[in-house]
């Protein structure tokens, strides 16, 4: 059942004054974050990043260099330092994992320093969509259409680049299963050089091996956070020395707090797939019974 006080009115799509954020997650090919309210300190992060707004008020993003775009719809590429203000709006943010097909489209903005201003008007066609997203409404089903219809739209908007080669696909993959691989250990089971490795990262996925592999780390916070583990289990397994520093890092990837960021008080989590449809993730930080959902 729909949480009332997530329901949009009137024909323009006036926000009520309480509503809920909303993560939809597809595993390690990307997630969709809405919210109503969210203004950052910087935040630098390894996915790629479409911001779009729902109801068309602008929002603004300032680069570390004080260069500042408001606007509607803006791509960022990875590890971009930004500050985000986002107040009283519908804001769609989907992001792009290193490890998603979408990743090598956000190449060309690293010849735009990393942010392009899109088109709005050319993803009207998903506003009924992204409105049911940011209420709350969507199933997985509909957020995974979302997110690749609009990268496709992104995709259209950017320079033309090729598909990714199929050695940097094997690459990735072979970290993805085997993340402590040293750059001449990964060379050598791709039948390269070791400078090939290296080259390719930079060029191919815009990050070092290194980072890759720290972002290996962030992935595993994505396999942990939203289960019933306490931040400090998820934090120790996710290779951090503690809770605090986990804490830390988190709000500097994100802008929010990971305690924030998995109470169903101000988050509804979409991140699983079952034979009957989506299930809803509902974390219990205290003896509250209030369903989230509701």
């Amino acid at each position: 059942m729909l949480n009332p006080s997530a329901t949009v009115v009137g024909a323009a799509g006036a926000l009520p004054r309480h509503v809920k954020d909303n993560a939809y997650v597809f595993g390690y090919h990307g997630f969709i974050y809405t919210s109503q309210h969210n203004v950052s300190a910087e935040t630098v992060r390894h996915p790629g990043v479409l911001l779009l707004s729902a109801d068309r008020a602008p929002f603004e993003i300032t680069l570390r260099d004080g260069r500042c775009f408001r606007t509607t719809a803006l791509a960022i590429g990875p590890r971009v330092a930004r500050r985000l203000k986002a107040e009283d709006m519908a804001l769609i943010s989907i992001n792009i994992l290193p490890s998603s097909y979408w990743f090598h489209v956000l190449r060309p903005l690293r010849d735009h320093d990393g942010v392009v201003m899109l088109d709005r008007e050319a993803f009207t066609h998903l506003d009924t969509d992204l409105w049911r997203l940011h209420r709350g409404e969507g199933s997985q089903g509909l957020a995974l259409r979302v997110f690749d219809e609009a990268m496709a739209e992104v995709r259209r908007q950017l320079p033309a680049r090729p598909e990714p080669h199929p050695d940097v696909l094997e690459m990735v993959r072979r970290l993805d299963t085997s993340p402590h691989l040293t750059i001449d250990e990964l060379a050598a089971a791709l039948g390269r050089t070791s400078q090939w490795v290296s080259r390719t990262f930079s060029t191919e996925l815009d990050m070092s091996m290194r980072d890759y592999q720290n972002w290996l780390k962030q992935r595993r916070v994505f396999d942990l956070l939203y289960t019933r583990r306490s931040l400090t289990q998820v934090a120790l397994e996710s290779g951090f020395g503690d809770s605090p520093q986990f804490s830390r890092t988190f709000l500097r990837w994100y802008g929010r707090s990971p305690s924030y960021s998995r109470n169903p008080h101000h988050v509804r989590v979409f991140i699983e797939r079952e034979p009957d449809g989506m299930k809803l993730v509902c974390f219990r930080q205290s003896s509250d019974t209030t369903n989230p959902a509701s």
